[in-house]
């Protein structure tokens, strides 16, 4: 009894507390008014030149510019101004209230209790005051916010008189694009209005004959229930029309990055760059649904706008009215109009995600003539209307105050060069690039603003570069495809900074994918068939490399990669597609798409005592799909490793404040120019390019298809040639790679790439020479970890080369003499410099081996060789 009665006095005095404490809201709400009209700063902050030291007027008046979306109400003040407020009370405050001042003091006392215990009430309170002392824009507006597009509704709403239709029509444009969905209806309308008549141009293979028919039989069947009068329900405009009405963007809207979708943007157009993740399978969709009854014979239809409707239960005819009646209604599927309809997801572009994020996607719905336009890889510029899911009540009621959303498209775009290249301006960049080319050397300074901060590596950075650019793709006549896409593989010890270099590849791509062999699986890789939880249907997610479509895919980690997964691939490299036989859906995917991969060698580290095979320890079939294998290996130099550890320091110590120095000069104005030596602080020679004007000198360089020379096909196929008896002369544990027909398109790709980072219509002798330094240079740490190999006589390459040019039939129909520069060219592929073979020339011909013409341009053998 004694607990009864305690919870009883503990009850009563609990509402006894509330009462009091309901009592005390009508003052607390004038008070609030009166805080946010008056509440003053203290001197030591500065004031404001309209409102001066009143806080919150200030604050109110930057939301009022939409400059300020939230207004913080420190509770600091709040108590603050209760505590002066308690000292001396407002005497207009205490007759309007109409209360004792001892009594407004003892509410203002409890005032900041209330506050605290009460925060949503009091919320409210401040949100009215607020609203109340809400002060009117000023010169200081932002015209960048969504407040045009609410004063056009609010217009709207109070029916202002006084809007002239000048001003209305300036502000049609902004309406267009913030209340599509409403503009597309009026402009449907206007269209059906002035839809003229057949003329001679008809299309008679189209269905419009059998609508017709169905057309006049649906007016004699409404005249003949109206008896002669005008038809309560009119046909509706989207049954006798074939058309629809979209919006086209303009070219002047800005595109949108996916982060950047609001609630201000919600049923407004908008334009977002992304990638096809996935595509669903079309499906037809119902517009306009139509009914007969029967018990009247009437034809009755419903209008169709969201994702689901509820049919009618009664017939509304006016027959069935006038007798009373509930007709019953039959649906009748073969006079509906239907139209195509298809989902797909887009995902943010790579180069809109930060660093650590996660990519954002969002379900875009395409019908009509926009079906199947897309498959998953493709980027996209896609226009439409940002608008809400209309779900039924059950599932309303599960998400509570959250929307799904999705975009109504009206207009896809696909990306020439699989990414957007209209959404920057681009033209002061180019200029730069024009500007960096008339200096010259910009291919070797465009390699070296490659990961600047890594030392050394010119060569791979030059690979790199040639990666990013690439040659053109070729498709012939009946049909075959050879890829322009070059595939590189960079294995060797840990700490080469192979990781790092993928991740500058990452970023200065325009497109690209960075994954790992162990976190990736071969389905995860090309495709997979996903099953939507909502309708059960099957649908094609592209993998990472379908992502990377006409870009970059920078795998790390390769030789962790399973094997099962690893041959996913191999169909990617060669013949840039996927082929999908999964759960009914047989279809082949686009993957051009280059392969830059970066491995650590089979026991860790580069083993010297095996083989470079052994060390691979990659399939033949793969390794040869690679037109690049660097093997970079931590090989001790003295002088080499002394120069890295003052690079390194250098990084560490000023790099970052002289970095911060010079953006701070560009951001005063002090503009230093492309390659100036002022802003050099890594002792490169120029100023190291960045993301973004590499970004437009590969685009630049992209757009050159360069042919090769008739006069260096020799060169190219003496070369190929070379290769491929020296691998067969030579010891098979002393191969660094295998020397296929792959090889020799690999060499060309490399040209051509070289020619085009010249900015040259034509493969030229350097390029060739470039490319094939490239791929000696790829296996020179190899050779440099062989002491015992690398000590080759020059005199007996020298001999060798000419013995093979000698037993050739167009030398032996020239009696044997043998053209010097060809000789040269020869042993520059083996590392021989043009006086190292004129000094084992003379070297043989002092011992009479060989001899030479007057000119010094022709050499022969004095006895042919067996």
């Amino acid at each position: 009894m004694a607990g009864n009665a305690t919870r009883e006095s503990v009850s009563k005095n609990a509402l006894v507390i509330a009462r009091e404490a309901a009592g005390r809201f009508a003052q607390h709400k004038e008070i609030c008014k009166k805080f946010v009209r008056s509440f003053e700063i203290g001197r030591e902050n500065q004031p404001d030149f309209k409102f001066g030291r009143r806080k919150y007027k200030a604050l109110l008046q930057r939301a009022a510019n939409h400059h300020l979306e939230t207004i913080f109400v420190d509770l600091n003040d709040v108590e603050a101004f209760l505590s002066q407020e308690i000292q001396d009370p407002d005497p207009l405050l205490l007759e309007s209230l109409q209360v004792p001042k001892v009594q407004l003091q003892q509410s203002i006392e409890l005032m900041m209790v209330d506050i605290e215990e009460n925060a949503l009430r009091y919320m409210k309170y401040f949100y009215e005051a607020c609203d109340a002392e809400l002060p009117e824009r000023d010169a200081n507006f932002n015209p960048q916010s969504s407040a045009l597009a609410r004063d056009a509704v609010h217009q709207w709403r109070d029916a202002v008189p006084k809007v002239q239709l000048q001003q209305s029509i300036e502000l049609m444009m902004v309406d267009i694009e913030e209340n599509a969905l409403r503009y597309m209806k009026y402009f449907y309308e206007a269209c059906d209005a002035e839809l003229p008549e057949r003329d001679a141009n008809f299309n008679p293979q189209s269905s419009a004959l059998a609508r017709d028919a169905v057309h006049q039989w649906r007016e004699r069947q409404l005249a003949q229930q109206s008896g002669g009068q005008p038809p309560a329900a009119a046909i509706p405009v989207r049954l006798k029309n074939n058309f629809d009405v979209r919006f086209k963007p303009r070219d002047a809207a800005k595109v949108l990055k996916m982060r950047e979708l609001s609630a201000g943007k919600v049923g407004a157009l908008v334009k977002l760059d992304c990638i096809v993740a996935r595509v669903s399978q079309v499906k037809p969709k119902v517009e306009v649904v139509t009914y007969h009854c029967e018990v009247c014979g009437a034809e009755i239809f419903q209008s169709v706008e969201s994702e689901r409707y509820t049919p009618p239960k009664e017939c509304p005819s006016q027959r069935c009215r006038d007798n009373k009646q509930a007709g019953k209604l039959r649906h009748n599927i073969r006079t509906c109009k239907f139209v195509k309809y298809q989902e797909m997801r887009v995902q943010e572009m790579s180069s809109h995600v930060p660093v650590g994020g996660v990519p954002r996607s969002i379900n875009v719905v395409l019908s009509g003539d926009l079906t199947r336009t897309v498959l998953p890889g493709d980027a996209i510029t896609v226009t439409g209307v940002y608008t809400p899911y209309q779900l039924p009540w059950f599932l309303a009621r599960a998400n509570g105050t959250e929307q799904q959303m999705y975009i109504d498209a009206h207009s896809v775009t696909k990306h020439k060069s699989g990414y957007n290249d209209k959404d920057q301006d681009a033209q002061a960049t180019m200029r730069k690039v024009g500007e960096a080319w008339q200096k010259g050397n910009l291919y070797e300074n465009c390699a070296k603003s490659i990961a600047p901060e890594i030392f050394g590596h010119l060569d791979v950075k030059k690979a790199l570069l040639l990666v990013l650019i690439g040659a053109f793709k070729k498709q012939m006549s009946d049909g075959m495809k050879i890829r322009g896409d070059i595939h590189c593989l960079m294995m060797g010890d840990p700490g080469v900074a192979k990781s790092q270099l993928l991740k500058q590849v990452v970023n200065i791509a325009p497109r690209s994918v960075y994954t790992t062999g162990k976190g990736s699986s071969g389905v995860g890789l090309t495709a997979s068939v996903v099953r939507d939880p909502m309708t059960s249907e099957v649908s094609l997610e592209g993998g990472a490399l379908v992502l990377a479509d006409m870009g970059i895919c920078c795998i790390d980690e390769f030789d962790k990669m399973e094997e099962g997964d690893r041959t996913a691939i191999h169909e990617v490299m060669e013949q840039q597609s996927v082929s999908i036989a999964k759960a009914g859906i047989t279809t082949t995917l686009n993957t051009r798409t280059t392969v830059l991969a970066a491995a650590n060698p089979l026991y860790g580290r580069y083993n010297p005592y095996k083989s470079p095979v052994e060390n691979i320890d990659l399939p033949a079939a793969l390794l040869s799909r690679f037109d690049l294998l660097f093997l970079l290996l931590d090989t001790v130099d003295n002088d080499k490793d002394r120069q890295l550890a003052i690079h390194v320091c250098k990084v560490h110590s000023n790099y970052d404040k002289q970095e911060k120095r010079v953006v701070d000069d560009k951001l005063g104005g002090e503009d230093a120019p492309v390659g100036s030596d002022d802003t050099d602080v890594l002792n490169l020679g120029f100023k190291a390019f960045d993301a973004n004007f590499m970004r437009t000198y590969i685009r630049k360089a992209k757009s050159y298809e360069p042919m090769i020379d008739d006069q260096l096909q020799k060169s190219i196929v003496d070369a190929y040639v070379s290769m491929r008896d020296d691998e067969k002369r030579g010891d098979i544990d002393s191969r660094k790679s295998y020397t296929t027909p792959r090889t020799l398109l690999a060499i060309l790709r490399l040209s051509q790439a070289h020619a085009r980072a010249r900015f040259s219509e034509k493969v030229e002798q350097q390029d060739f020479d470039e490319a094939m330094r490239l791929l000696k240079a790829s296996k020179e740490s190899v050779e440099l970890s062989a002491p015992a190999k690398r000590g080759a006589n020059p005199l007996d390459l020298v001999y060798d080369i000419i013995s093979d040019l000698s037993r050739r039939e167009s030398v032996q129909a020239a009696d044997g003499w043998v053209d010097m520069a060809h000789v040269v060219s020869m042993a520059g592929h083996k590392a021989l410099s043009r006086e190292m073979v004129v000094e084992a020339i003379e070297n043989w011909e002092s011992l009479s081996v060989l001899c030479q013409n007057l000119e010094r341009t022709m050499v022969k053998f004095i006895v042919p060789p067996a």
